[in-house]
């Protein structure tokens, strides 16, 4: 069986990549367009078996300041049957030339592989040169090492009845509230952005501009990453509760000339309850109808709440990014804006809905407790991914790096998505 290397066009890699159960978006040609924004570059790498493609992968570099030395990172790489050791041994020596090639201390792997998915797989990797780093936790390296995600091949109906019940409550409260998500188009990062500032300052964390939304966006096109925004629109909302009471106050109607006329117990007991229940439902919106007067007032165009980049890669698919203004969170706009990527996810042809990271506890003392609860209640699964390994090149400078040296200690954060 001869395994060689081989040059494939950024079509040829990115369908190998889109089609392969290691694929990942992390490994299309497109993502190092969007890391070069950040001082990266790319070589891409690949093997054939008998001529046909057996192994791809997108190499990143980036310049260790003050010094001519690279560090090397393949972010969910290799793509590569892990079993099949000719083809991965082709492809660690084809990293390693061209690594060394560009002066890599270093090169970085994180497989998209669960921990226990490929039996041997530390030893192979050890005896190819590798160093696994370890089980630490989800968020100790460039990538989570724990993920939660939702299988999307059942139906729509059968993915929704999996949601924890007080989602699937707040998906359909955000509906009655006048909610709705849509997706835009380019001219939408505009406002996602602003409300991604928002969410920053309001969760304390740092937050990407809008050249590094803009950058993303446009690389990933066509098709790779799509914009939802979710908006609160008062006068639909109106006219649904609207229409429900009409309905509801001429089934009351048809439920009382009923009871006029029946004498039958069982059938005036059910009767009774209906009158009950359909009184309630009355009541109940026209409790809601001056608030939504209100809004419709106030907001007579509607008014932004929340926004989500979902991205794509074959049978996978991803939430980036998302952002939420401070106005009607109570309203869950975030919940049905899930909901709605994930059914564009599925109709995309995704069989996967990554939710991104989490810590790999479920405690509810957990610094990040609140990430995995509401990462969880989708009806998704706690992915915990096999971590990283590396392929040391210059022992001296990796060990720098390993122990903290000063003029290299902050590369490693820069490694991550």
């Amino acid at each position: 069986m001869a395994v060689q290397p081989i040059t494939l066009t950024e079509k040829e890699h990115d369908e190998f990549v889109k089609t392969h159960d290691r694929g990942d978006l992390l490994q299309l040609s497109s993502w190092a367009n969007v890391k070069r924004q950040n001082g990266w570059f790319a070589e891409r790498i690949a093997v054939a078996t008998n001529g046909v493609t057996s192994g791809v992968a997108l190499l990143l570099f980036k310049r260790v300041p003050k010094l001519p030395f690279t560090l090397c990172y393949a972010p969910r790489g290799f793509v590569v049957d892990y079993d099949d050791v000719a083809s991965l041994t082709a492809l660690t020596e084809e990293a390693k030339r061209v690594a060394k090639a560009n002066k890599a201390i270093t090169v970085k792997i994180d497989p998209n592989i669960d921990r226990d998915e490929v039996p041997g797989l530390l030893t192979e990797m050890a005896s190819l040169g590798f160093n696994h780093k370890g089980y630490g936790g989800g968020f100790d390296y460039a990538q989570p090492r724990f993920t939660m995600e939702t299988d999307l091949r059942p139906s729509e109906k059968e993915i929704f009845g999996k949601f924890h019940h007080k989602f699937r409550y707040n998906v359909r409260l955000a509906e009655r509230k006048g909610i709705v998500c849509t997706e835009v188009g380019r001219d939408g990062l505009q406002t996602f952005a602003e409300l991604m500032k928002v969410t920053g300052e309001r969760d304390g964390f740092a937050i990407r501009g809008l050249d590094y939304f803009e950058n993303l966006y446009d690389c990933l096109q066509p098709g790779d990453a799509r914009l939802f925004l979710t908006k609160l629109e008062p006068k639909l909302a109106l006219d649904q509760q609207m229409a429900t009471l009409e309905k509801a106050e001429r089934d009351l109607g048809k439920i009382e000339r009923s009871l006029e006329t029946e004498t039958v117990e069982k059938k005036r007991t059910s009767l009774l309850n209906r009158q009950k229940q359909t009184g309630e439902q009355i009541e109940k919106i026209k409790a809601a109808l001056p608030e939504l007067n209100e809004l419709h007032d106030k907001y007579p165009n509607g008014l932004v709440l929340s926004g989500g980049l979902l991205t794509l890669a074959g049978r996978r698919s991803y939430y980036l990014y998302g952002a939420s203004s401070n106005e009607f969170r109570d309203f869950m706009p975030n919940h049905l804006m899930q909901w709605t990527m994930m059914q564009a996810a599925k109709a995309s042809g995704a069989e996967r809905y990554d939710f991104g990271g989490v810590s790999g506890r479920t405690d509810a003392d957990d610094e990040y407790a609140g990430l995995y609860a509401f990462k969880s209640g989708w009806g998704s699964d706690m992915i915990e991914k096999v971590g990283e390994f590396d392929l040391v090149l210059n022992r001296p400078l990796y060990f720098a790096l390993e122990t903290g040296l000063p003029l290299v200690k902050g590369l490693r954060k820069r490694l991550r998505r």
